[in-house]
């Protein structure tokens, strides 16, 4: 079994992707479980809710020696603390490469784009695409505009802008509407604490040697 994951404090990419991925490579003949590695904000809570399914489970299992996809990360001090005992077959991600180092030779897919449902995407064939499931283009769907912020980030690229045409038509869902109940959830702040704020979407680096949280 391979257990796909995405980063800490988790993004709507990270969790989102991650489900799809799952169900990629299990449609693929490897079965693949999604996993979250905390919990998902009220944006991804939104995206989860609109496609009607449940996100996945939080990682509750030592990974020494399980079988392990990475998705939108690639940055160990991002992972959980036991990430190096794992074997990392797999990463889909959109950032730069981070300093892993993997038991075997893993298959990566890194593209410089807007979001890692994008790179997903990318990956799948003609047949792939015109069966997924409209709940799962939904959520690489909102991973996709919440990342590149409705395509008007900088990180924005054309994959980005077709990939984002073909899921509105796959999924069925009036991108604007859409966007607009992403957008409130995204800057919906009540019943967080400070901390909570201070945290989300917080990355770790080691950059020369000191340790960098960026937020």
């Amino acid at each position: 079994m391979i257990n796909v994951f995405g980063h800490l404090h988790p993004d709507s990419d990270a969790v989102c992707t991650a489900a799809v991925t799952a169900f990629w490579l299990s449609r693929c003949g490897r079965p693949a479980r999604a996993w979250r590695t905390g919990e998902v904000n009220p944006e991804t809570r939104f995206v989860f809710a609109t496609a009607g399914i449940t996100p996945p489970p939080l990682l509750n299992i030592p990974l020494k020696d399980e079988q392990v996809w990475l998705v939108d990360f690639t940055e160990p001090a991002q992972g959980p603390a036991d990430l190096f005992q794992s074997n990392i077959i797999g990463i889909i991600d959109h950032h730069r490469l981070g300093g892993l180092v993997t038991q075997m030779p893993p298959e990566v897919w890194i593209k410089p784009a807007g979001s890692s449902a994008t790179v997903l995407w990318l990956l799948m064939d003609g047949d792939m695409r015109r069966t997924m499931p409209p709940t799962h283009a939904i959520l690489l769907l909102g991973a996709l505009l919440s990342d590149t912020v409705n395509l008007r980030s900088p990180t924005t690229t054309e994959d980005d802008i077709r990939t984002a045409t073909d899921l509105c038509v796959l999924s069925g869902v009036k991108r604007k509407a859409f966007v607009s109940g992403l957008l409130k959830a995204k800057t919906d702040l009540s019943g967080q604490s400070a901390e909570q704020l201070l945290t989300k979407d917080l990355k770790a680096f080691s950059l020369a040697g000191t340790d960098v949280l960026i937020a």
